[in-house]
């Protein structure tokens, strides 16, 4: 269902802007498919089950709040404090890992995985919260032909600055630096964790757009029950939730292992993940001006498909990887060989994935949502989602000691394809609109309004 646009908001414009563009250098500093599965790694002796575990820990924490935060939002006139509290407590936490990881350090390896995996799903699960106060903020305030614009340049100034963070990333865990290990990423911890207090604490400066409020509180379990009626209901949401599904089932049994296997069957050095976070940032800032023209231009389904395209090609390339030679590009730089550029290019196209589904994906679930019931379908949306944070797990498992990636590889393109798919049954909202409105005049918007 095709809902009217919303009236744009300058302040919250420029203030989203700047919140992205900072949120994403602390992104890089963490960033979980690359360095903190380096982290898990060096930590935990190479066994690849470790960077399962720390990656659905850190999905799980970010689905399973909206689920229970749809009922009390929908009754509530503002959002922001929400908002807030959520900035507050990821600050919070990013100072905490830093922290763990100065004092604790790595004579107790087992020890400090607990303790940093614990925070990090705290992290997360603040961050769940955040996520839904801010898409409702913003889809009360950005309408949907400048929300392209909005998260492009949200994603490309991000890409630019999280650009410099994944150069110095390469620095700070490369041998020329100085710092010990795990004193490297203490370091990284707290530059997140001073980015993060920048990011997050420019955004509870946005203002609010009134909104419309449910009368009373609905129970949790008739709450939680008008989450599968919408979707029964709504073939535009359906698709989109089972294209998402696909999505994170698809990206969980392949992200989190490329630099596993870039490093144990690549034969790529540590230090070379500065370089992949460089090449996905680059990738990931230069294609959002692509993105943004097509999201206001031709629609979000546009770029739903071009993600699934890009989402079934990532695993197939990684899985070619091993048979590109190890012949050296650059004279008296062995290190960098045609395998790495190789490597570069796989993380480029990682950037082109993630870039594409995350402004496509949420430009088009503020296309469809209602803005009275919207904590209601990213509440349902999320706790879909919520049971598939495990798949890096499961991932994991089928990789095993045995270094199984082809296997898990393999069922991401079978996922992958099933995203494609889905995406491609999706119809695009504002041709509706523009049905609704022919069919309808009273219902086009004023453009005087």
């Amino acid at each position: 269902m095709a809902q009217q646009p919303a009236q744009l908001s300058v302040r919250n414009f420029i203030i989203g802007i700047i919140n992205g563009t900072i949120v994403h250098a602390s992104n890089a500093f963490l960033d979980p498919q690359i360095v903190l599965t380096v982290f898990a790694l060096d930590l935990m002796g190479g066994n690849v089950i470790w960077v399962g575990v720390l990656i659905s820990l850190i999905q799980s924490g970010r689905f399973w709040p909206q689920s229970l935060l749809a009922g009390v939002l929908e009754s509530e006139p503002r959002y922001l404090p929400y908002y807030r509290f959520s900035a507050v407590v990821r600050i919070v936490l990013l100072f905490a890992i830093w922290a763990l990881i100065f004092f604790v350090g790595a004579s107790r390896p087992l020890l400090l995985f607990a303790l940093v995996a614990i925070v990090l799903f705290l992290f997360a699960s603040a961050g769940g919260i955040g996520a839904t106060t801010f898409l409702s903020i913003i889809g009360d305030t950005i309408p949907p032909t400048w929300r392209g614009k909005f998260f492009g340049l949200r994603f490309f100034l991000g890409g630019l600055v999280g650009l410099a963070a994944g150069l110095y990333v390469k620095y700070v865990l490369s041998a020329e630096s100085g710092f010990a290990f795990p004193l490297d990423y203490a370091h990284l911890a707290l530059l997140a964790a001073v980015a993060g207090l920048i990011a997050w604490g420019a955004f509870c400066f946005v203002a609010e757009s009134p909104h419309r409020l449910r009368n009373h509180r609905l129970p949790l379990g008739q709450q939680l029950a008008r989450g599968p009626r919408l979707f029964r209901r709504q073939p535009n949401f359906r698709r989109l939730v089972l294209t998402r599904a696909f999505f994170v089932i698809a990206t969980a049994l392949c992200l989190p292992f490329i630099v596993p296997f870039a490093i144990q069957v690549g034969g790529m050095a540590k230090a070379m993940v500065g370089l992949f976070l460089v090449a996905r940032m680059l990738s990931f800032s230069g294609a959002n001006v692509l993105w943004s023209y097509l999201s206001d231009n031709l629609g979000n389904r546009v770029v739903l498909l071009i993600s699934g395209l890009l989402c079934v090609i990532l695993p197939i390339m990684v899985l070619l990887a091993p048979r590109v030679p190890q012949t050296s590009l650059v004279s008296g730089y062995p290190a960098f060989d045609l395998r790495t550029g190789y490597f570069l290019l796989v993380f480029a196209v990682v950037g082109l994935l993630i870039g594409s589904q995350m402004l496509g994906q949420m430009g088009y679930l503020l296309e469809v949502t209602s803005p009275l019931r919207r904590p209601t379908y990213l509440g349902f949306y999320f706790a879909v989602l919520f049971p598939l944070a495990w798949v890096p797990f499961l991932g994991s498992l089928v990789i095993g000691s045995q270094g199984r990636y082809v296997w898990s590889f393999s069922l991401a393109v079978a996922a992958a394809l099933g995203s494609l798919v889905n995406a491609f049954n999706l119809s695009e909202p504002r041709d509706e609109l523009a049905l609704e409105g022919e069919e309808n005049p009273s219902r086009r918007p004023d453009p005087a309004a």
